[in-house]
């Protein structure tokens, strides 16, 4: 699962729901640092309890 904002919004991925916008990637990603230091992604560990309050504040793509 993954969650992404764009723009304004936040939308949200599983194997079911994807878009030209956001989507599951095919292949590992690497360690969390490796994925940071790429100027496209902004990426943190966050805690269970952060996931699961931005996951029910996103919506799936149209």
């Amino acid at each position: 699962m993954m969650g992404m904002k764009c723009g304004r919004r936040r939308l949200k991925a599983d194997c079911l729901h994807e878009s030209g916008e956001i989507g599951l990637s095919e292949v590992p990603v690497g360690r969390i640092e490796d994925v940071a230091g790429q100027s496209e992604f902004a990426a943190e560990i966050i805690e269970h309890g952060e996931f699961e309050t931005a996951w029910g504040q996103s919506v799936w793509p149209a």
